[in-house]
């Protein structure tokens, strides 16, 4: 299916937003986005270990993908505003990462509805994103991208999960990104961010 805009990645992706961004990781076989000059993004540190993120951590965050590489923002809000005046927006479901009910690891889920689509068929993903202490959100774990009806519940919905290593307080996020199947679609990836007693190094 074509996007106007579509921002995916093989790994993570970033954007800055309480609550929704426009940057996607993805699971493999997504479109490669190019990393940013090594002049526009401070270089990761390698003493950052996970915490609890600061309120203000927000704005000035960056994503990091599956083998720690920093990601490109998908262009200006406005640029995406416009755009998606021409394209349907599912509603991207997803819930606050957690302990999973199942052994000591984190867990989150993704699923959608219809918003304003014609089409009842959507390929749904989400990923798990852990805080470190130089600001980064570095993945930690994707579902599979799902075939799925809209409406959530257990059996419509995708599930990324990751093992704890220590139970200590950290922050995690969960984005969800939503493709409609023959629909040209938004491209926004927004997530749910929670304190969770898993720590993953």
């Amino acid at each position: 299916m074509k996007r106007v805009q579509r921002f995916l990645s093989a790994g993570a992706a970033l954007v800055f937003g309480a609550g929704s961004v426009f940057l996607a990781g993805a699971p493999a076989g997504a479109a490669q986005v190019p990393a940013l000059p090594a002049a526009e993004v401070s270089v990761p540190s390698q003493d950052a270990v996970p915490g609890i993120a600061p309120r203000d951590a927000a704005g000035t965050a960056v994503y990091l993908d599956g083998a720690g590489q920093v990601m490109s923002l998908p262009g200006e809000p406005q640029e995406v505003a416009e755009a998606a005046q021409f394209l349907c927006t599912p509603v991207s479901g997803r819930d606050n990462p957690h302990r999973s009910s199942t052994g000591v690891a984190v867990s989150g889920h993704g699923w959608w509805n219809k918003g304003n689509c014609d089409n009842d068929r959507a390929r749904v993903y989400n990923c798990l994103y852990e805080w470190y202490t130089d600001n980064t959100w570095r993945q930690k774990a994707c579902s599979p991208k799902e075939t799925l009806k809209p409406g959530g519940g257990s059996t419509h919905r995708t599930v990324a999960r990751r093992n704890c290593d220590t139970t200590a307080p950290t922050s995690w996020r969960n984005h969800v990104d939503v493709d409609v199947i023959g629909e040209a679609d938004t491209s926004e990836w927004p997530y749910r961010q929670a304190d969770v007693n898993c720590r993953v190094f």
